[in-house]
């Protein structure tokens, strides 16, 4: 095969991996906040187990496109590596680490909580929950700007650090944050919306 077709089709094939992963992810986050306002199904499990199988599966086409477009640049030289390359390996690194996390300790949670809502369980694994999630978001959106920002292959480690801290820091403090305050403001609101009894006077 003519190399360059190989890189292109190794090119097309990464970024089919990034979209589905990314995109599935984005679906399972949205799929997880129905149990805020509604209790955890046995039907919502097994969609989120479906969903997970199939963002691994992104993640796996991720990491055999990759390799393969990182030995076309670089021969695995380390030499050849810029901090770029260095920067996406360390963030698809810790996706994978924490896609394993969340088969291994986020799905049998949220089993655990069948029949109850986010907002039921306690608030130490709800937050484990939270960061969990907020470091796949962040994997996620780090690994897409490193996709398609292009001005970022010249940049430094001092120069991509600083993106990158960004990045983690909003996405991890903005889920958290979300995954705290949320459920404590539709517990207030079932609350009162709840019918209370009418005391009669004779």
């Amino acid at each position: 095969m003519d190399p360059t077709l190989a890189l292109d089709a190794a090119r097309m094939i990464h970024l089919i991996g990034l979209a589905m992963g990314f995109g599935l992810a984005i679906w399972a986050d949205f799929s997880a906040l129905r149990t805020f306002v509604q209790p955890m199904t046995e039907q919502d499990m097994r969609g989120m187990h479906r969903l997970h199988n199939s963002i691994i599966v992104g993640v796996l086409v991720l990491w055999a496109s990759g390799l393969y477009l990182l030995y076309a640049r670089t021969g695995f030289d380390l030499a050849n590596f810029t901090p770029k390359l260095v920067m996406k390996l360390c963030v698809v690194g810790l996706m994978t680490i924490n896609a394993c996390v969340i088969a291994y300790f986020a799905l049998p949670t949220y089993a655990l909580y069948e029949g109850y809502r986010f907002g039921d369980i306690r608030f130490m694994t709800r937050l484990k929950l939270a960061v969990i999630a907020g470091v796949s978001l962040s994997c996620w959106v780090s690994a897409l700007t490193l996709g398609v920002f292009t001005q970022l292959r010249p940049m430094s480690y001092e120069d991509l650090l600083p993106i990158f801290g960004s990045i983690f820091s909003v996405g991890l403090g903005g889920v958290v944050s979300f995954c705290v305050v949320v459920p404590a403001v539709i517990e207030l609101v079932l609350r009162f919306s709840r019918p209370t009894d009418t005391v009669r006077y004779y």
